[in-house]
């Protein structure tokens, strides 16, 4: 058993978008904005995915058929609408979700795994560190990442310690586990969303949360305008100091 997280947009399709929209190593420039965002509409999809299979008490029979249609409905999602005004400019080759890091149910350990492609494109599950991760991942990238899988980390140990393994296998515990872990990234996402728009002059910025108790974000619409004004302002100071 493995529980998941995407990062779909940013290491799956990450050869599909333009140089222009290339995370800053920090991910702190009001430039990377649009592709963070993007980001964030694909975990709130899923979490808003995983709260309404709760809501209608609607689950498969297993909990690889509730990862196989969340992937699914994630990859047509980002074929079609998902982003809005915040569509890739290129999109060769179809967007297709999947799992980059995950934490393995199997053991009470309950370590991290990152997802690895072979040279036939399967994907295998291999032993990571939190080290790692932010090696890897710009820092509010690597925070997401690993706040969705501490929480399975968390319930896996949980688990385990009071000799109800078991349970971890449930399909009902599964979902209700995944939809408690992509709140806990998109705590994390919207914070530095936030914060980074604030100090890309988000007028709109005020401070306030949602009844969720995460941060408030700028509209796609507003990312877009963000990121033209910056674009803008840097003309105007490169024609200022020739």
């Amino acid at each position: 058993m493995m529980r998941w997280v995407f990062l779909a947009m940013l290491l799956v399709n990450a050869a599909t978008l333009p140089a222009a929209r290339a995370l800053s190593p920090g991910c702190d420039q009001c430039a990377d904005l649009p592709t963070l965002y993007r980001e964030l509409l694909e975990q709130e999809f899923l979490r808003n995915r995983f709260e309404r299979w709760i809501r209608e008490a609607y689950f498969l029979i297993s909990i690889e058929a509730m990862q196989r249609t969340a992937t699914d409905a994630l990859s047509t999602a980002m074929s079609r609408d998902l982003y809005g005004v915040l569509a890739p400019v290129n999109t060769a080759g179809g967007s297709q979700a999947a799992p980059a890091y995950g934490t393995d149910m199997n053991t009470r350990d309950c370590g991290l795994v990152e997802y690895v492609k072979d040279a036939n494109g399967n994907a295998t599950a291999r032993p990571v560190t939190s080290d790692q991760v932010r090696k890897k991942l710009c820092a509010p990238l690597a925070q997401f990442t690993l706040a969705h899988e501490a929480h399975h980390q968390a319930s896996c140990r949980a688990s385990w310690a009071a000799g109800d393994a078991k349970k971890l296998g449930s399909v009902e515990f599964f979902v209700r586990d995944d939809l408690a872990a992509y709140q806990a990234g998109i705590a994390v996402l919207r914070e530095h969303i936030a914060g980074l728009a604030k100090k890309c002059s988000w007028t709109g910025s005020t401070g306030a949360r949602k009844p969720d108790g995460t941060a408030t974000v700028p509209t796609p619409a507003q990312i877009t305008q963000l990121e033209s004004h910056v674009k803008s302002t840097s003309k105007l100071l490169q024609r200022a100091t020739k």
